[in-house]
């Protein structure tokens, strides 16, 4: 069976029958070539562009399958970067890609562990996608072979896509969190992450940032960055719209046009036409609802707006059953909709709701098949994107798009307008109504497509430059005068859009030590935060909080603080920061948070139980009493003797959700945390959370044996290589580096642990063989935290001494950890105070590499430019990943 064949079965099997349009057995056919993807894709709204995941894994799948049935690298199929990021412009685009993608990784699982219930080449490809992971015996049977992450604000992030470099991955990202990594100064993130997630994140990826003409600064850097790497896997950029790409994108031809499945998709019929008002600030909500009612009768019509305030304007005006979505609402609300009514937001739709109305947030991402939209004027580009969900589908022989504006419009100065459509320009406004002029009421697909997007006059802004790569390079230190990540990622603005995020906490009001406690241990998830801009709304919102807190991450740690706290030292809410209300606060309008009209005034409830993987956290109240005694036979709740225990209280306390809970979860899959304010409290919370996709990656596992340096330094060195292998690649040619380099690097790189100090903090026994972790049963000093002396400094000594001084060996055993990037705090004298025991040629190189001529300095250096930042990065990742699967494993 050939390859496009096999394709149009597994895009067959994975997608209910439906196979794939021409266009994509097209670009499977260009990818299988070399495996590059096109510099920009270019495709009408409606025709399947969210298929490049569906082509991405079926693609690194299928040079896999050949590439281990022939045992040659001459397979005929192009090897396609590992991972695939998805950018998007907003978060719940990130969140349907991120769903897209879950369903196919959850579809592969089952095909893993069902093998005769699904078809034969889906079993085929989740089969060679497993064999493309390294860790210890492979994964779990039910986990997937493909991972899937969410990088975006609100949620809590997944890092264990950070383990494995070689598997095949998709990461959905908004713009800020995929960019700031890229450049090294990654949002949320600690500064020990920044070197693995840019190698990681900027070396064998193909991005795809989708509606590119709203982000062309993004574009423009990542291209910067694609450029400072040629290697075979460097960064590939992808721009892709429905409207306007790239010059020479990857378009639909005209055979494509004559697809009998996809011809009535993008010559729907959609006619629109303009309504004119009067009087815009008094009349628009009246008109955009009574032009609703008219269309009434043939199924639900939308109703898009601009603002949160005219979306619920509009929903108190009309007569029948009303659904309102907006950006303000929680996915777990959202999630309820759905519930209550069925298909609303998919294809099929839901006749029982007479009108469905919504802000920008339905724009993109959401199969609607309206039979008539009505919205006010709005920017070009997103009125193209409402009139994406009419008659998506094509099976309506008529369908209507009514736009509704001031019938002065066009006379209107801009500045004018400006008040009248914020957050939108009055250029953007007058840009828009020259636009549906020329589309001479016709808003088929194929007609936008042919009809160019008002282009928006851009800023001359400077372009990325080597000195500000060099710059963030300087990732393990805080810098005075630090380059602005921002500036180079996201589109300038006159103002930036500064967002805070909303859920709801039962327990808020109970001692803040118990608090501060609880919420750490069970931090809010995605599903139960709304994004809330920062203004005066925000403020008449907060402004009743008493008992509230605040959550936010800084530098890579999260903290929780009071409200009241805060406003004690007149400190603001600062972008990223989540705010959670008292269960019950009376702070949303229809459902939607926020205090706006007549109806405000609604409960905001805690909706921590509805995580939508069935697996929530747990939060118990208990009398101390009561658990006492389990804490005296284990304070960390952690044996399973003391599990057992506690399951036994939690049924006794009528808690039988919690006992059950316990005794189902193996001792790695749930954390018990017990929150008192002291040991006298009479009553506390226990808190049982699910270790999976907690946010950090799994803690390295308590061996039974001493685990040596050269045991640990063995181990390392053997998964690194398994890890090289299964990449698929030739190390020379693509990495710039010999494979025995590689594996040298991991051989040493932690051999700087056999400083007696360093043994001394881990219970090791003078005179048995060093230890690379601490000694079973051992647990150190809290207040030791060291003196800020670094093994991987002595590594690199070793490595410098014994390799023939190979900067490729020296710099990967230095920076495998995220320090010395690009130089380390202590001089040579701190390395190797107190310890006469270090050989001579060692101590001449600590001297020469850190001493003040600051040849590990300058071999860094050097480094970065034979091989570009991100190969360099991706090499130290390379290695950080083997040692974390390493020790993750035990060894």
């Amino acid at each position: 069976m050939t390859t496009a064949k096999r394709f149009e079965r597994f895009f067959s099997a994975v997608n209910d029958d439906h196979g794939p349009y021409r266009w994509q057995r097209r670009l499977v056919k260009l990818l299988a070539r070399d495996g590059r993807w096109p510099v920009g894709i270019e495709m009408p709204t409606g025709a399947g562009k969210s298929s490049v995941v569906d082509i991405h894994v079926f693609l690194v799948a299928e040079r896999e399958r050949v590439r281990r049935e022939r045992k040659t690298a001459r397979v005929g199929i192009g090897r396609p970067p590992r991972r695939l990021v998805l950018v998007a412009p907003r978060r719940a685009l990130v969140d349907d890609q991120f769903e897209h993608a879950q369903r196919l990784a959850e579809q592969l699982s089952a095909a893993l562990t069902n093998p005769d219930d699904h078809d034969e080449v889906v079993v085929d490809v989740a089969t060679s996608l497993a064999a493309l992971r390294s860790v210890e015996d492979g994964a779990p049977l039910d986990a997937s072979p493909l991972c899937v992450t969410r990088l975006r604000g609100g949620v809590r992030l997944d890092l264990d896509w950070r383990l494995d470099p070689g598997q095949c991955q998709v990461i959905c990202a908004t713009p800020q969190m995929w960019g700031s990594r890229l450049l090294l100064r990654g949002f949320r993130a600690s500064r020990r992450a920044r070197n693995l997630e840019a190698g990681l994140l900027g070396h064998d990826v193909a991005v795809v940032i989708d509606e590119a003409h709203l982000h062309e600064r993004l574009i423009e850097t990542a291209r910067r960055v694609a450029r400072d790497d040629n290697g075979a896997l460097g960064l590939q950029v992808v721009a892709m719209s429905a409207t306007r790409a790239a010059g020479d994108a990857f378009r639909l031809d005209d055979e494509d046009l004559a697809d009998e499945k996809l011809r009535p998709r993008i010559e729907a019929s959609k006619r629109v036409t303009v309504a004119a008002v009067d009087d815009w600030r008094r009349t628009a909500a009246a008109e955009l609802a009574k032009r609703a009612e008219s269309l009434a009768g043939h199924g639900t019509v939308g109703v898009f707006v601009n603002t949160v305030a005219m979306a619920l304007d509009v929903a108190g005006r009309l007569e029948g059953t009303v659904a309102v979505v907006c950006g303000r609402m929680r996915p777990a609300d959202v999630a309820r909709l759905r519930a209550a009514h069925p298909g609303l937001l998919e294809s099929q739709g839901n006749p029982e709701v007479d009108y469905l109305v919504a802000t920008q947030s339905l724009e993109v991402g959401v199969d609607l098949d309206l039979p008539a939209i009505v919205t006010p004027i709005a920017p070009a580009s997103a009125l193209a994107q409402r009139a994406g969900r009419l008659n998506r589908s094509g099976e309506r022989t008529r369908s209507e798009l009514v736009v509704v504006a001031p019938h002065d419009l066009v006379d209107t100065p801009a500045t004018e307008l400006d008040k009248l459509f914020a957050p939108y320009s009055g250029e953007e406004i007058l840009a828009a109504m020259r636009w549906i002029d020329s589309l001479a009421g016709d808003a088929s697909p194929r007609r936008i497509s042919a009809t160019p997007l008002p282009t928006p006059k851009r800023r001359a802004l400077p372009a990325l430059t080597r000195v500000e790569l060099e710059t963030f390079a300087i990732a393990d230190h805080e810098l005075s005068a630090d380059a602005d990540v921002a500036f180079y990622v996201e589109e300038p603005r006159d103002e930036a859009e500064r967002t805070i995020s909303i859920g709801a906490r039962r327990n808020l009001d109970w001692p803040e030590t118990q608090v501060r406690k609880m919420l750490l241990a069970a931090p809010p998830r995605a599903h139960e935060l709304a994004s809330f801009p920062a203004g005066p709304q925000l403020d008449a919102v907060l402004a009743a909080g008493r008992d509230w807190w605040v959550m936010r991450d800084e530098n890579g740690r999260r903290n929780a603080e009071s409200l009241e706290r805060l406003r004690e030292r007149d400190e603001p809410l600062k972008p990223g920061d989540v705010v959670l209300v008292g269960h019950g606060s009376p702070v949303c309008t229809r459902g939607v948070i926020g205090l706006i009209g007549r109806k405000a005034g609604a409960s905001l409830n805690d909706v921590m139980a509805d995580r939508p993987d069935g697996d929530p956290d747990m939060i118990a109240m208990l009398a101390a009493t009561d658990i006492r005694p389990v804490l005296e036979l284990d304070r960390t709740l952690g044996s399973r003797s003391a599990r057992k225990e506690l399951a036994t209280v939690l049924t006794a306390a009528g808690k039988r959700a919690e006992a059950a809970a316990l005794r189902r979860r193996r001792l790695n899959e749930l954390e018990v945390t017990w929150c008192v304010e002291d040991d006298e409290c009479e009553r506390g919370l226990l808190v049982l959370s699910p270790t999976k996709n907690e946010g950090r990656l799994p803690a390295t596992a308590v061996s039974e044996a001493p685990v040596t340096i050269d045991d640990h330094c063995a181990a390392v060195e053997a998964r690194l290589g398994d890890v090289v292998a299964r990449l698929d690649v030739d190390v020379r040619g693509a990495l710039g580096v010999d494979r025995e380099q590689l594996l040298a690097a991991a051989r040493w790189h932690d051999v700087g642990k056999r400083h007696r100090r360093f043994q001394e903090r881990m219970g090791a026994t003078p005179g048995d063989p060093p230890l690379a972790k601490p000694a079973p049963g051992y647990r150190a000093d809290r207040g030791d935290r060291g003196d800020g002396w670094r093994h991987e400094q002595l590594s690199a000594a070793y490595a410098w001494a014994r390799c023939g001084r190979d900067p490729v060996i020296t710099v990967g055993c230095g920076g495998h950890h995220g320090h010395g990037l690009p130089l380390f705090n202590r001089g040579p004298d701190a390395v190797l105070d107190g310890w006469d025991e270090c050989e001579q040629d060692v101590v001449e190189a600590v001297r020469e590499l850190f001493g003040e001529y600051g040849r590990y300095e300058l071999e860094r250096a050097r480094l970065v430019g034979a091989l570009g930042l991100h190969r360099l990065a991706f090499l130290e990742a390379l290695l950080r990943c083997a040692d974390m699967q390493a020790s993750i494993e035990g060894h």
